[in-house]
């Protein structure tokens, strides 16, 4: 049955204000009211007003080309070249040729290297050669140019490649590292991104309120690349009413996928699933893996992070909604489960102090409220259990 509530996008009422966009609409407007995006939005408006090089990460299909866009077409060098030098071109040499011609007619604008994660080794030993040539880095200085360097990955989360990108950006030379979240992270602006790409196609369309959810909550794997595509797709149906089985039988979305559990990740060091988070909180996450059974503070964690405490707890608020405390509890709380799991005769203190708790009365109660029952009830379950299995 459908839902008779629709919703409409209409070219003629986009959204564009609190955008940033430059006039010649070459490339996609950083859009969205979310927190996270407003801090883009400001990160992007200090990276205009300084001179350092740029590190963006992002996953593939996120506007990273277009944050890098804005940023040029922002600051004092507007009106000098913005030169994209992209990861696919077809061998070493090319990728060397060209990068010699953008540094001679880039004059004072910017050179926007793509991807440098993913380019061919024989492309990285390229690349190096050039950056850490005096000549190359002469001509680079003489021409005021500036570099902005695209990843997939998170800085922090790329140890193997640190010194290859240290190398491209420059050790003596501060560089200025955000990361661009995932348009999963983000749903609350899907909206006005829906609203802006159907009005570049100049169509109406009416979305069913299941066929809006299903775009809301569709995992978007792809990015805004994905979403582009799809919405081409569906204004090429010349159907104005999109119901969420029309979504589904075009095979255009599916469910999104099921949300995991963290905890059981945390518990078993798999960084899968945080990865792409924010680097500060990607690396406060593989920290705390590693470490929730000993006595540690927000303040180390962040120091570990390489942010401040006061940002990570915002960080662990945004993205997952919830505390680090309440996490940490909740993971020793879960270890604890699984070591009377493993030995239902343990004792409980021992439960208590091997899982991070460094009192047994406040271990107790953390474990009822998060269980539904104390730690030795928890126990003699076990115990009953194990039981029943060695007599059958």
């Amino acid at each position: 049955m459908i839902n008779k509530t629709h919703h409409l996008y209409d070219s003629s009422t986009s959204r564009t204000s609190e955008t940033f966009n430059h006039d010649n609409g070459f490339f996609y407007p950083i859009l969205g009211d979310s927190n996270l995006m407003k801090r883009i939005k400001q990160q992007i408006r200090f990276a205009s007003e300084v001179d350092f090089p740029v590190f963006i990460s992002g996953d593939q299909g996120c506007e990273k080309k277009d944050v890098a866009c804005n940023i040029h077409y922002h600051s004092a060098r507007s009106r000098e070249p913005f030169i994209c030098i992209p990861a696919n071109l077809h061998n070493a040499q090319t990728y060397r040729d060209y990068l010699h011609h953008c540094i001679d007619h880039v004059g004072k604008g910017s050179i926007y290297l793509e991807e440098v994660d993913k380019l061919d080794p024989s492309f990285k030993d390229e690349l190096i050669f050039l950056l850490t040539q005096d000549s190359f880095q002469e001509a680079l200085r003489k021409n005021k140019i500036r570099l902005i360097v695209s990843c997939t990955e998170p800085f922090y989360n790329l140890p193997s490649e640190q010194q290859f990108i240290a190398k491209i950006l420059g050790s003596s030379v501060p560089q200025f590292n955000f990361h661009l979240p995932p348009l999963r992270e983000r749903k609350q602006d899907i909206e006005q991104h829906v609203q802006y790409i159907l009005s570049r196609f100049e169509r109406q369309v009416l979305f069913s309120d299941d066929a809006q959810e299903q775009l809301t909550e569709y995992e978007w794997p792809g990015n805004i690349s994905q979403l582009q595509n799809i919405l081409l797709l569906i204004t090429s149906l010349d159907q104005t009413e999109i119901t969420a089985d029309d979504l589904v039988r075009l095979g255009l979305c599916q469910k999104a996928t099921p949300k995991v559990d963290l905890i059981e990740h945390l518990l078993s060091h798999d960084q899968t699933l945080w990865t792409n988070l924010h680097p500060a909180l990607s690396k406060a996450l593989l920290f705390l893996s590693e470490h929730f059974h000993e006595e540690i503070s927000l303040s180390q964690i962040a120091a570990a992070s390489y942010t401040s405490a006061s940002h990570l707890s915002y960080l662990f608020r945004e993205h997952l909604g919830t505390s680090f405390k309440t996490m940490l509890c909740q993971l020793r709380i879960r270890e604890a489960q699984r070591l009377i799991m493993t030995n239902p005769l343990i004792k409980i203190t021992d439960v208590c102090m091997s899982a991070g708790f460094g009192d047994l009365s406040h271990f107790e109660k953390m474990f009822k409220r998060y269980t539904g029952c104390t730690p030795r009830e928890y126990r003699q379950e076990q115990r009953r259990e194990n039981e029943y299995v060695i007599a059958h």
